[in-house]
């Protein structure tokens, strides 16, 4: 999946350090509330922050705001303590020769959404072939939250865990597949009977008829087999990525359920997506498909409230 376009969900809330419970977003014990921090968490933040030792960069570009804490526009994440060559992958021509202090910058799609009288707010980051600057942009709010509130808190809780027991165990499972790139020769011998002079790519799909599912999200990834390798083990198979069709915003979506820290628990939206000519994800059709999963964030967290 090397060209998709993913988002991750979170689940923000404040706490007094040490306890479990919810600080109310009004609670006057906080100098700062949730949502006046991140909008000046937003604002404070329009030019690039950036981290030596992991030679990277993000900033702010928002496009929308509402005064309440709600915000939505692109995160601008950069990579830059090396040297490299752009090249036309057409004609192999050499376009330029990257720098060691030259940033590469690719816009990628954030939302804050605050819903009315609720003590917690939803986070949506988009990730772009893998990448994402969720890590980098959360800690720095964390540290600054913190500071402006001592003794206090921010957490934020992914909303699709790797495995099913998070808030969307009850979720149901259309499909899934189990990958493993670049298959050895005998699990290509097993299948063809013969020898192929190219590397392969080995799928196996899990799929019902039209109005059936496989199980729900717990269901599907407990039933899941680890070989002594923490792999996905299948048919004597050891597979390295796994991901299941959930029912998320009204349809089924794939999402990374097994595999690297760049696929687990994102959700593919790139079949929604409509790219513009630079090859990235308009903001229009972003903004369309991220509301969407953000409503049903909210049905699900009000059904496991109630």
């Amino acid at each position: 999946m090397a060209s998709a376009i993913g988002l991750r969900g979170y689940l923000i809330t404040a706490h007094k350090k040490g306890e479990r419970a919810m600080i109310p977003f009004s609670s006057t014990e906080l100098n700062i509330t949730p949502p006046k921090f991140f909008t000046k968490f937003v604002a404070d933040h329009d030019e690039a922050v950036q981290h030596a030792e992991k030679e990277r960069s993000w900033y702010f570009e928002e496009r929308d705001e509402d005064g309440k804490g709600n915000s939505k526009g692109y995160t601008h994440y950069g990579t830059f303590g090396f040297e490299s060559d752009f090249v036309n992958s057409k004609t192999k021509t050499k376009k330029y020769r990257r720098e060691i202090d030259d940033t590469e910058e690719i816009p990628l799609f954030y939302e804050f959404w605050w819903p009315d009288n609720k003590n917690f707010c939803f986070a949506a980051f988009q990730s772009f072939q893998g990448r994402s600057c969720i890590g980098l942009v959360m800690e720095q709010a964390k540290d600054e939250f913190a500071a402006r509130n001592p003794g206090y808190v921010l957490k934020y809780q992914k909303l699709i865990p790797s495995e099913g027991s998070g808030l969307y165990s009850k979720a149901p499972v259309k499909r899934l597949r189990l990958i493993k790139r670049n298959a050895p020769q005998d699990v290509t011998d097993r299948y063809l009977g013969r020898r192929v002079p190219d590397t392969v790519n080995f799928e196996v799909r899990l799929s019902t008829n039209r109005n059936k599912i496989l199980g729900t999200f717990k269901e599907v990834t407990g039933a899941l087999r680890k070989s002594d390798a923490g792999l996905v083990l299948h048919d004597g198979i050891e597979f390295s990525e796994v991901y299941a069709d959930v029912k998320i915003g009204g349809k089924f979506r794939p999402v990374g359920v097994f595999g690297s820290d760049t696929n687990a628990g994102v959700i593919d939206i790139t079949q929604d997506i409509k790219r513009g000519p630079d090859g990235h994800p308009t903001y229009e059709s972003l903004v369309i498909q991220c509301d969407k999963i953000l409503l049903d964030f909210l049905e699900i967290v009000n059904n496991k409230q109630t």
